[in-house]
């Protein structure tokens, strides 16, 4: 069994997973990592194929109620990521351009997840919840599921990771095989293109969160013509950020070697000396200067004027099935950021115990977010219309989308 620390933590780069009492499909064997960065020209190699995952016995009795699946996989204290990094244009990786719906559903049946086979009390209705990265922000979700927050709102919460980013996430919507979401503009992309989704309201902070951080040397956007800049995947709203921050710049895309890292750790990108800077969020630009190893150079806040970047989505179906789930989704956030804010000394902590940062830089972030944490959740319209023509600008999207808040938004869950 796994411990608290742990989670529960799945790999595989399969079909998603059978819900409840269907078997899961089986595994591959192990392979090893391969060294993204060992390569002069920076091409990525094939991925290995992925160790095969543990069946996980079901727990009984405590609050924990919820399950946490990574594309990443767990040991000991740390997590051990798999990806590769692939440059911009590089074959076989598919930039957003030009998807519709049938590409994201094909592309769902290579996502990789899966979920803990234990059935859940059947009182709860379960959510299988995609999010994007893991890390600090993180932490404060898997409290709150491990306090039983979730479970006291009716909800069996199922957070399914996808660290290489919105385009990813979206993927897994289009299969069928997720029911919610919080992230980026991604969501606008896969609306713009006809998927089954609403939004249904807003994460508690709904800002642009990327910052760009150069190596020491490096003291301005310009300065960057000609160098290596890392972000995490090509369509992802930190790639939108970074093209957007060139642009006000005076630059293009064509003039840096864009790589795209996944969700491989930003820290670890810059430290390796073979990237010039990292598009990132918080804590991790604090860790970078912390360590004396990046300098902040760009916030895309700054670029962007009033402008929505993150959403809670909700496929059609699920709306239609479970609405006062969704309304619970909503009521237990609620209940988790408020806790956070009379207990930071406690978010700090299990912060640290999951992640290997200073708990001096954790407590700085937490303390940052808390007065940026909107809990109405409400939606800014003119920030979303203004993200999609933004999106329109970088060319993600289609010239002739509109928005039109009647058919793209839902938000009696949240009123």
């Amino acid at each position: 069994m796994p411990t608290p620390a742990q989670g529960r933590t799945c790999v595989g780069h399969g079909p998603f997973p059978p819900r409840h009492n269907e078997r899961p499909a089986k595994r591959s064997r192990p392979a090893d990592v391969l060294d993204c960065f060992a390569s002069p020209d920076r091409k990525a190699s094939v991925a290995p194929a992925s160790p095969p995952v543990e069946k996980t016995p079901p727990q009984s009795g405590g609050h924990r109620q919820g399950r946490r699946c990574h594309r990443s996989f767990s040991s000991g204290a740390g997590r051990t990521t798999f990806q590769t990094l692939l440059p911009r244009g590089e074959k076989g990786f598919a930039p957003w351009r030009g998807l519709g719906p049938a590409v994201f559903a094909a592309v769902a049946l290579a996502s990789a997840t899966c979920f803990g086979q234990a059935a859940p009390a059947p009182s709860l209705v379960t959510i299988r919840m995609a999010e994007l990265s893991v890390g600090v922000p993180t932490t404060l979700e898997e409290m709150a599921i491990e306090k039983g927050i979730f479970a006291r709102h009716g909800i069996d919460l199922q957070v399914i990771h996808f660290i290489k980013g919105g385009a990813e996430a979206m993927a897994g919507v289009a299969s069928g095989q997720l029911d919610m979401g919080s992230y980026g503009t991604p969501i606008l992309t896969g609306m713009s293109f006809g998927l089954p989704i609403k939004i249904v309201g807003s994460p508690a902070n709904k800002r642009m969160n990327f910052e760009l951080v150069a190596r020491k040397g490096i003291d301005s956007v310009r300065d960057l013509k000609g160098k290596v800049v890392a972000c995490g995947a090509l369509g992802g709203g930190n790639h939108q950020s970074l093209l957007k921050i060139l642009q006000a710049n005076g630059l293009s895309e064509n003039d840096v070697s864009i790589v795209a890292t996944g969700g491989t750790d930003a820290a670890m990108i810059l430290r390796s000396g073979k990237i010039d800077a990292v598009i990132t969020t918080e804590p991790i630009r604090l860790k970078l200067e912390d360590e004396g190893i990046g300098t902040l150079i760009a916030q895309a806040k700054d670029y962007y004027g009033r402008y929505q970047h993150s959403f809670v989505l909700a496929t059609d179906s699920f709306i239609k099935l479970h609405p006062d789930a969704i309304r619970n989704y909503f009521s237990a956030e609620r209940e988790m950021f408020e806790y956070a804010k009379s207990h930071l000394d406690e978010v700090v902590d299990f912060a640290a115990a999951r992640v290997k940062l200073k708990k001096e830089i954790i407590r700085a972030y937490f303390t940052e977010q808390m007065g940026l944490w909107d809990l109405s959740f409400q939606v800014d319209q003119e920030g979303t219309a203004r993200a999609i023509d933004i999106l329109k600008e970088l060319k993600e999207i289609k010239q002739n989308v509109r928005f039109d808040p009647n058919n793209w938004l839902d938000l009696r869950f949240i009123n």
